[in-house]
């Protein structure tokens, strides 16, 4: 039995608020309603490429924190980060040790929260100027 992604359930809910069918949504990306059904149902372990996605934003009208949701949401349906955040994690090793420590020590998202918010607030040294 499959269940559907918080990708596919966002996906199912915006392209419904919309009122496009599953068939045009497909058409804007060239594949099948097949394929959207499947991403709402949670039967496909292939969401949409980067391409697609923007394509899908688009049609959706998604913009700022909302756009950048279903990316992230379809990007975790991959098990992947985006390449951009993955290339700035990979070339900071000591960043993945910070998320190791984070997962060990298992430090909650308000935690997180609250040091976002002083880093945000504080002048920080090797921040690259503007």
């Amino acid at each position: 039995m499959f269940s559907p992604t918080p990708f596919g359930t966002m996906l199912k809910q915006l392209r419904e608020e919309k009122g496009l069918s599953q068939g045009e949504l497909a058409e804007e990306l060239s594949k099948t309603a097949q394929y959207i059904s499947n991403i709402e149902k949670g039967k496909n372990n292939a969401p949409p490429n980067e391409h697609d996605l923007q394509i899908l934003i688009k049609k959706l009208g998604l913009n700022g924190d909302d756009a950048e949701e279903f990316r992230m949401l379809a990007y975790a349906d991959r098990g992947m980060l985006p390449p951009e955040m993955f290339s700035y994690v990979f070339e900071r090793p000591s960043l993945i040790g910070l998320i190791r420590c984070a997962m060990n020590n298992e430090i909650s998202d308000d935690y997180w929260s609250c040091s976002i918010k002083k880093i945000n607030n504080a002048d920080i040294i090797g921040r690259k100027e503007n």
